[in-house]
């Protein structure tokens, strides 16, 4: 009886759905949250210049609604003042997202930094806020806030540089400050590709310059990929200035595995106006996980 059941059996195997066992898409944010300021005064900074002078609980609320709608893996943020009070917002707000908070002071004379937020395991961490170069004026620059370099591990294996380079006050010499930022994170970058050339990172932030200008041809020309380019959406939304100022420029083993890039201009939670929680649009890329 048995030996007559066993080729309907091996049958009923074959026609079975097979359960995919591929782990989901890495996505990764980048958003400009736009002076996440405590309600302290640092008195080594110029916080107090800065109106409204901290995130209202209510401007938090909708920020931290936005994050858990798009349940990111990693998120680069500019713009935050400090570790405490990053830390202080996801605990209270993303609680059970599992992030883990990568922060350092930088330059910024108001004290507004770049950080980021991940629930996949991490690797090295580096700030390159005390590293010196010079411009094309051969005068000496810095990061204006800083370059943060944080390894991925898992299933991303990848480099993630936040970056908010040189606003645009100050005209052409705030040109040159950008360009020469830019010119140093490209230094860095091929640095690593010439020694792997299957090298995976992804440069993003707030880069305050326009896709046509040199601080971003410098980085297309030197070989990194920019997964929204011709998109006709912009990043900065307040009038007058509706501009793309933000990227999230990939290395070319890294771009191998992009499966979206957009400009996120409409809110994914109902009730809640992007433009009334930060003056800048979301980016979120995703990726092909490395199956790790």
């Amino acid at each position: 009886m048995l030996s007559l059941l066993l080729p309907t059996l091996a049958l009923c195997m074959a026609q079975a759905p097979q359960v995919s066992q591929e782990p989901p898409a890495i996505r990764m944010l980048s958003w400009n949250i736009e002076n996440f300021f405590d309600r302290w005064d640092d008195p080594y900074r110029r916080d107090q210049i800065t109106k409204p002078a901290y995130a209202s609980d209510a401007r938090m609320e909708r920020v931290a609604k936005v994050l858990q709608a798009f349940d990111a893996d990693v998120v680069a943020l500019q713009e935050v003042e400090n570790r405490w009070h990053l830390e202080q917002f996801v605990d209270k707000y993303l609680g059970d997202m599992g992030y883990e908070v990568v922060h350092f002071e930088g330059n910024d004379t108001r004290g507004i930094d770049v950080a980021l937020l991940s629930r996949i395991p991490l690797g090295e961490v580096t700030s390159y806020r005390h590293i010196r170069f010079k411009d094309s004026k051969g005068k000496e620059q810095h990061f204006r806030r800083d370059l943060l370099r944080v390894r991925v591990e898992g299933n991303f294996q990848t480099d993630v540089y936040v970056v908010h380079l040189k606003s645009q006050w100050g005209d052409e010499a705030a040109d040159v400050v950008r360009e020469s930022e830019s010119a140093a994170i490209l230094k860095i970058i091929q640095g690593e590709i010439k020694k792997n050339p299957a090298y995976r990172g992804v440069v993003c932030g707030d880069f305050n310059e326009v896709p046509e200008m040199p601080t971003l041809g410098l980085l297309r020309d030197g070989g990194l990929v920019d997964p929204m380019k011709g998109t006709e959406k912009y990043t900065y939304n307040k009038e007058p200035y509706l501009t793309r100022i933000d990227y999230a420029m990939c290395t070319p083993s890294l771009a191998s595995t992009l499966l979206t890039a957009e400009v996120i201009d409409e809110s994914p939670v109902e009730g809640v106006r992007l433009e009334d929680a930060t003056d800048h649009y979301p980016l979120l890329v995703t990726f092909s996980p490395t199956g790790l």
